[in-house]
């Protein structure tokens, strides 16, 4: 039997840690390591994209910011943070993804579109604006670049601003349908009633069929002094929405305003069963009543009008004239004064007081109150209103159709690795 020699054993034994020793030191090329680390990122981005697809949000949010660890200036991750978090409408922590990455690379076009998105999705008009601005100046030929510049600037009520924008989108992109009906509304704003129907013979080839069509014309007839025809259109708009409270009330208005207070009854009141909350349309249903000597009616409905807008002088007139048709004389002072106190130089409510006041046997205050009433009559200079400004964001067909709402879906810009 061969007796091995221990002392061999032992070298043996001893070269075995030395070893591990050695490879646990071993030292890795820099080149070596960027290899490892692009594997890693490209791994860790394409599980990202597959959790993704699988609706998996915080695993693909995790995979996303692991790769910020390892390269923290990578544009891909953090615009695809951005994304992810503006999708499920958590607005600030997207907005600082996109600002991170912007500040890396700030003329980056896909970076400041994104950016311009997540603002107006967030309602943030004016921070909007900016990179909006950045977008169209690095692709000027970029239609929604124009585009979303223009909702931002609408979004601050900047409708001259818009409207240079909106028009190259007409330009760039005619067959734009959201953009087409922005350019009517926002000329409309400006009250360029004549450009507006201009702008409707595009629109009506973009959408022949839409009663919304006729809603913008109708609006704009008014507004050029046309109720006439204003009232044709929503004739014909009614016919295809006869449930739409907007419609509705568009008639009642002009029907209103065209002193047919039967008719204007009858669409108001479905106005109002149409849609409860429409302040507006109750406050002319009222006032249509008051012409037609329905005073119980037209008192209740605007008593729970100045409820809700106390400082309305024209509710608080009407419903003094409400009292004075019921023989409520002293309720309708109280009413008429606080109109007067609201806005002194109403002289409606200065001839209503001394209508009053002559009833109640106060000839004295009854003459200052006339004689007020005539000095207000000379120096009044009011222009007519017009179902635009009645309607205001209700007859705003783009709302109206979600086409401008925050919640849009605009598709995020794709920004190119690096």
């Amino acid at each position: 039997m061969t007796v091995s020699d221990p002392r061999r054993n032992v070298r043996t034994r001893g070269k075995q840690p030395c070893l591990l020793l050695l490879t646990a030191f071993v030292v890795v090329s820099p080149g070596l390591r960027q290899d490892f680390s692009q594997e890693t990122v490209k791994r860790l981005a394409a599980e990202a994209q597959q959790y993704e697809a699988r609706g998996e949000w915080q695993k693909a949010v995790d995979a996303y910011q692991a790769i910020l660890r390892i390269r923290p200036n990578s544009l891909e991750a953090l615009n695809s943070l951005g994304v992810l978090f503006v999708r499920e409408k958590k607005f600030d922590e997207g907005i600082r993804y996109y600002e991170r990455a912007l500040a890396l690379r700030p003329r980056e076009f896909p970076l400041n579109l994104n950016l311009g998105i997540a603002c107006i999705k967030a309602e943030r008009y004016r921070r909007a604006q900016r990179p909006l601005e950045r977008a169209v100046q690095a692709q000027p030929m970029n239609a929604q670049a124009q585009e979303l510049l223009a909702v931002a600037l609408v979004g601050q009520d900047n409708y001259s601003a818009a409207v240079p924008h909106l028009e190259s989108v007409a330009r760039l992109a005619p067959n734009d349908l959201t953009a087409a009906y922005m350019l009517v509304r926002t000329y409309m704003e400006l009250k360029q009633f004549r450009r507006a129907l201009d702008a409707f013979r595009r629109l009506e080839a973009l959408d022949p069929h839409s009663p919304w069509i006729h809603v913008l014309s109708g609006q704009a007839y008014d507004g050029l002094g046309d109720p006439t025809r204003a009232l044709r259109e929503f004739e014909l708009a009614r016919s295809a929405l006869p449930e739409d409270a907007t419609v509705r009330f568009s008639l009642g208005f002009l029907d209103w305003k065209l002193r047919h207070f039967d008719d204007a009854i009858r669409e108001l009141r479905a106005t109002v069963t149409l849609d409860p909350h429409f302040d507006r349309a109750r406050f002319y249903l009222a006032d249509s009543l008051l012409a037609e000597r329905q005073a119980q009616e037209a008192a209740q409905l605007l008593e729970g009008y100045v409820r809700l807008a106390p400082h309305d002088v024209r509710a608080r007139t009407d419903l003094g004239k409400a009292y004075r048709q019921l023989g409520r004389n002293q309720e309708a002072l109280e009413q008429l004064n606080e109109a007067i106190r609201l806005d002194p130089n109403r002289p409606e409510a200065h001839y209503l007081i001394a209508e009053t006041y002559r009833q109640l046997g106060d000839s004295a205050k009854a003459g200052e109150e006339f004689a007020l009433t005539q000095q207000l009559q000379a120096q009044k200079r009011q222009a007519a209103e017009t179902l635009f400004e009645a309607s205001g964001s209700r007859g705003d067909p783009a709302r109206r159709l979600g086409l401008m709402s925050s919640g849009r879906e605009t598709p995020p810009a794709v920004v190119a690795s690096h």
